[in-house]
């Protein structure tokens, strides 16, 4: 009898796949819940909603949290405008022009407290201000 055939490998292959379909189940689930939080942010102006819209579709939400919790990033809410502290520890400030650099190399200016995981993005410069603009929005914490 081969190994791949033995009944003790099918048992196993069977678990593994319980496992890794569990797995993908859950952080599907969880990555959509993240979508939805960003999708029911209240903003005031189109160009946020844009940036807002392009959050989720660009995949920004499944590392950086809408509502100031821990993340695999930072979180948007408040991140705009904030003194942070990099792996180099130098301090900057989140500004556009940090917000741009991250976008395009965020290998670059890493901040401390977080890996350096996130890839960079191509994006148009429509996008990009759009994403500049929601973060602003999100720059003071929501009172609740």
């Amino acid at each position: 009898m081969s190994l791949l055939n033995h009944p003790r490998r099918i048992w196993l292959d069977v678990a593994v796949g319980s496992i890794l379909s569990s797995i993908l189940i859950i952080g599907s689930l969880y990555i959509y819940q993240l979508n939805n939080d960003a999708r029911e942010l209240q903003l005031n102006n189109a160009l946020a909603m844009r940036g807002q819209t392009l959050s989720t579709e660009q995949g920004c939400v499944a590392c950086h949290t809408m509502d100031g919790s821990l993340g695999i990033g930072p979180s948007w809410q408040g991140m705009f405008g904030r003194t942070e502290t990099l792996l180099s520890g130098k301090t900057i400030v989140v500004d556009e022009n940090y917000f741009r650099e991250s976008v395009k190399d965020p290998s670059r200016k890493v901040v401390q407290g977080f890996p350096n995981v996130m890839l960079p993005y191509f994006l148009e410069e429509d996008e990009i201000v759009a994403l500049v603009e929601f973060a602003k929005q999100l720059a003071v914490p929501v009172i609740e």
